[in-house]
């Protein structure tokens, strides 16, 4: 494997722990929260909120990982002008400019946070910490995207017929 496949696979590998672990703590958080408010007369504190950051890190990561396995949605309605190949790296250069694009304004977007100290309602916590996962899920996408364009057999192959 060369060390496109090698860092392919590191960021997939730590991405997909990140958010099975932002996942279950969604689960957990929402659980204990109903069980505490249930059995023991109170919930957790701020466990919603907390849960909706967790999901939101989650939901963002899940797009990398959308794309390393080549599971999103393909406009096929100008397959008969180019190879399919053809069109696959065309998509991917575009896909990673895009967002690459994406990444800059999501970082402009947290610096502005930052800068305004802004804070979660209820818990009170600065948000920008919360808020890197946009610029690094953009720019691991593009990344991904820029892989798959120069070496077209990292791109898992889907079944289109199924989709």
């Amino acid at each position: 494997m060369n060390a496109a496949g090698r860092l392919l696979r590191a960021l997939n590998t730590v991405e997909s722990v990140a958010a099975a672990i932002a996942y279950v703590l969604v689960a957990a958080l929402l659980i204990g929260d109903v069980v505490g408010r249930e059995i023991f007369g109170k919930g957790i504190f701020g466990a919603s909120k907390m849960a909706v950051f967790a999901a939101i890190i989650s939901g963002f990561l899940g797009l990398t990982l959308a794309t390393a396995a080549n599971a999103h949605i393909r406009p096929a309605f100008m397959d008969w002008v180019l190879p399919k190949r053809l069109a696959e790296r065309i998509g991917d250069c575009f896909g990673a400019a895009f967002f690459v694009a994406a990444g800059v304004f999501a970082i402009l977007f947290v610096m502005q946070s930052y800068e305004y100290k802004e804070k979660a309602a209820v818990l009170y916590w600065q948000l920008w910490p919360i808020q890197i996962v946009i610029p690094y899920a953009f720019f691991s996408t593009a990344i991904k995207h820029a892989l798959f364009a120069g070496w077209p057999d990292l791109k898992p192959q889907t079944d289109e017929a199924a989709g």
